[in-house]
């Protein structure tokens, strides 16, 4: 019996047996019965009662100024499967990302070492015209693919009219916005062509969708190309077997000098919490990410192991339908907000690892400190006035859609079930594999839903999910919520162009706005929690929790 299975088990004797288990105990739907309290199940949830801080990478026990030592094969147990390694074809979120993130580079690209800055890609060098219209990138003169091409200006003009067609990129559409298209002087230089200033354009093209492909390759072998792709990061692809794992091997011409150190990286896809935790404790795996809240405890007493908590744009976000009347009414949501305790949540769900959000969004770079955007406070009676203030003075019912594959979803969902009933907002649980959760999301098929088990930000600036949430034009209807408010879109364009200190100033004010409207609900910002064995030095990973593996070495 897992952790999380015992913890709802004293859940279960807390409500004194009023409710039949969900699927991960008894593969049946959660019915709370009417006495239940939000006291008894934050009591009954457990966690450790206090709150554990995020430490930086470099204080954490794998990290080292020890010169690195070549060799060795570091498995490494992946919560999400691969499913496909064509940066325009996501189908299985970081599963695809992290792969793809050692197999590829792009022009620019987050900095390996976790700040939010952005360093050098393929491209050593750029220029910016005064009307921020044209970017100048001068490839670097090393950069080359697995196979020993050189890097082209034509790779890199194939590849950003890739980036830029919506017809091709349909899934990021949104951050190719201004994109106009790219000239090529010469081998090594191209001029990127905006409509109109983008201020978040680099941070657009440093991720998946603007990777750098060999033009030539692409075209001859179309989508054979990426079952056995060429690319310019640390790794190649050697084996993949779809579903159960994928072997990388050292790109012998990777343009960082003496990287990577590792012979091989394996990933092991393991979906189960236990499997992963079972082969890192055995030794099968040095390294497991997805680690659950209920175990991070004992892995702080297992010597033979370390963890690293890396804050990384991932929330907990909570979608609303504003299709149906009761969760169109502000007054309706942000009652929902002012019922949560959030500290207790932290302590009960999260093992005290996440933080309090000032933000609908998860955290973000410009965002306004808890002084000048403070988080929504736990207020019941508040929330009691809000509701006899809405249009549902007499409450409601409603719908709670979560993923059935990870345990804590289920206290959060029973917490969030008792902390609404209090203000007469009753809400039936449902639970389903993720894949029906988030289909039913791009269907507007649901009431309340937490679409996604892990919701990350694709850039660690606010532009790409403010344009989802708020641009008419982005083709998902407010990022699948079907809200709108005209004042803040105006703000958010403005945002969007302005120059960066004009966006550190606008950006608090918008943040607010967010807040107030509530449009969604970010019930916390959580840190990714990684666990490796003690020999596994210098896991570096980006501010977007992606980790190519180039400075990992083996002790």
């Amino acid at each position: 019996m897992t952790q999380e299975e015992k913890d709802l088990g004293v859940v279960s004797e807390a409500l004194n047996r009023r409710y039949s288990r969900r699927e991960i105990l008894l593969k049946s739907a959660v019915v709370v019965g009417a006495g239940t309290t939000l006291g008894s199940l934050l009591v009954a949830c457990g966690g450790d009662g206090g709150t554990t801080s995020t430490p930086s990478a470099s204080s954490s026990a794998g990290f080292t100024t020890e010169t690195p030592k070549q060799g060795g094969t570091l498995v490494y147990a992946r919560r999400a499967a691969t499913e496909t390694l064509d940066p325009l074809q996501n189908r299985n979120g970081n599963g695809d990302i992290f792969a793809a993130e050692i197999v590829y580079t792009a022009l620019v690209r987050p900095d390996p070492m976790g700040s939010t800055a952005l360093v050098p890609g393929l491209a050593d060098r750029w220029e910016l015209s005064a009307d921020r219209l044209d970017y100048t990138f001068h490839i670097r003169d090393n950069a080359r693919f697995s196979n020993g091409d050189a890097v082209t200006s034509d790779d890199v003009k194939f590849s950003l009219d890739r980036f830029g067609d919506p017809k091709l990129n349909a899934i990021y559409g949104v951050l190719a916005v201004g994109y106009k298209g790219t000239d090529v002087v010469d081998k090594s230089t191209v001029i990127v062509h905006l409509s109109q200033p983008v201020s978040a354009f680099l941070y657009n093209i440093s991720i998946l969708p603007a990777f750098i492909l060999p033009k030539k390759l692409v075209e001859e072998q179309g989508k054979k190309f990426f079952e056995k792709p060429v690319g310019t990061g640390p790794f190649m692809v050697s084996e993949w077997l779809t579903g159960s794992h994928m072997t990388f091997v050292p790109n012998p011409y990777y343009w960082e000098d003496g990287k990577p150190y590792l012979d091989e990286v394996r990933f092991d896809f393991a979906t189960d919490d236990n499997a992963r935790m079972l082969a890192l404790r055995s030794g099968t795996a040095q390294a497991a990410d997805g680690v659950p809240f209920s175990e991070i405890s004992g892995l702080k007493s297992n010597t033979a192991v370390y963890l690293q908590f890396t804050d990384v744009p991932y929330f907990q976000g909570l979608w609303l339908n504003h299709k149906r009347p009761e969760l169109a009414d502000l007054n309706v949501r942000q009652a929902l907000q002012y019922a949560l305790d959030k500290e207790a949540i932290n302590k009960a769900v999260y093992a005290g690892t996440g933080t309090i959000p000032n933000s609908v969004l998860p955290k973000l770079r410009y965002d306004g400190s808890p002084e000048q955007v403070a988080p929504y406070p736990y207020d019941v009676t508040k929330a009691k006035e809000l509701m006899a203030a809405s249009g549902f003075p007499n409450g409601f019912s409603t719908t709670l859609q979560y993923p059935s594959e990870f345990a804590y979803y289920s206290r959060l969902a029973l917490i969030l079930q008792a902390a609404w009933k209090e203000i007469g907002v009753s809400a039936k649980l449902i639970q389903q594999d993720q894949g029906t959760t988030s289909q039913r999301f791009y269907q507007f098929d649901y009431d309340l839903t937490f679409p996604y088990a892990q919701f990350t930000s694709d850039v660690v600036v606010p532009d790409e999910y403010i344009s989802f949430i708020c641009d008419p034009n982005s083709g998902t209807d407010g990022f699948f919520t079907a809200w709108h408010d005209d004042a803040i879109w105006k703000q958010v364009q403005e945002f969007e162009s302005a120059d960066e200190a004009s966006r550190e100033s606008l950006w608090p004010q918008i943040q607010q706005a967010f807040m107030d409207a509530t449009p969604v609900i970010n019930v916390m910002n959580l840190p990714f929690v990684q666990a490796y064995q003690a020999n596994v030095k210098n896991p570096y990973i980006n501010a977007l929790g992606a980790n190519r593996l180039e400075d990992t070495w083996l002790a």
